[in-house]
């Protein structure tokens, strides 16, 4: 499987115009398991839980999609940032500055969500994306990347979202 993505549950689903529920957020797991199975990659998807969850963080195994709850207290921007600092490689779909900016210093490559969510539906309704799809998915990464190496490494790693 190629590079992880570590997705902004709510962030999706906002860019997508859903409010956040239990209906919605099903939807999206099993539109991303679709997607994962299609590309290929391994997903971890992670919902906010800060404010009525457990004691303890909560993870489901879906397949390719790894679904986490935060634990009481946190976000979920910082269990995505604490995420990508165990595994750098990975690729973060969020639409939050903050949570890009940490995601890129750690060595992960950012892709908003918006664009993510546009990209989803469009493999889903069977156009794969295309070239355009990919050189539009790596301008994010190509205008944050400071060296050459780290570019192209991250780039890599945005194609075929």
């Amino acid at each position: 499987m190629g590079v992880p993505v570590v997705i902004d549950g709510y962030n999706l689903l906002y860019a997508r115009g859903e409010a956040p529920s239990a209906a919605s957020r099903a939807r999206r797991v099993r539109d991303l398991i679709q997607w994962a199975d299609r590309r290929r990659r391994r997903v971890v998807l992670v919902f906010d839980a800060w404010a009525q969850g457990q004691r303890v963080e909560r993870e489901e195994a879906r397949g390719p999609v790894t679904v986490c709850f935060t634990r009481y207290g946190e976000r979920a921007d910082e269990r995505i940032v604490r995420w990508v600092a165990a595994h750098p490689e990975a690729v973060v779909v969020t639409s939050d500055r903050a949570v890009g900016q940490a995601a890129q210093r750690r060595g992960a490559a950012v892709l908003d969500a918006a664009t993510f969510a546009a990209r989803l539906e469009g493999l889903l309704a069977g156009d794969d994306g295309g070239d355009e799809a990919d050189a539009e998915a790596e301008a994010p990464a190509r205008a944050e990347v400071r060296s050459r190496r780290r570019l192209g490494r991250r780039a890599s790693w945005l194609r075929g979202l």
